[in-house]
């Protein structure tokens, strides 16, 4: 896991406004994510999970808490059990793209549906 200072946020955020953030993690696994929160326990500092970015407003002070980008997580099906009721189960990341994620579910739900 990389802790990175004072980094920009409005480049992060769709609407791009914003200062930056005192601690910054990009996370690339869950794991990474686990080291993120134990080091924002650890360091007493507030932890927030920018995830798209989308739906945010980043005020343009410095924030000193430590924000975690999960954009690189991916939705997956549970392989062990794809339909549970009708359902289609996933576990889904917080930086998981809305749009990619809701086609991957219509063509899963298909997929099952069919099977």
């Amino acid at each position: 896991m990389l802790l990175l200072e004072n980094i920009p946020l409005a480049p992060l955020t769709t609407i791009k406004i914003g200062g930056p953030a005192r601690y910054f993690v990009e996370a690339k696994c869950i794991g990474e994510v686990q080291e993120a929160v134990t080091l924002a326990r650890s360091r007493d500092l507030q932890l927030f999970v920018l995830g798209g970015g989308s739906n945010l407003v980043v005020a343009r002070c410095r924030w000193p808490g430590c924000n975690l980008d999960d954009r690189d997580s991916k939705a997956s099906t549970d392989a062990t059990n794809p339909m549970k009721d009708g359902k289609v189960l996933f576990d889904v990341g917080a930086g998981e793209s809305w749009d990619s994620f809701v086609s991957r579910a219509v063509m899963a739900r298909c997929a099952a549906s069919n099977a």
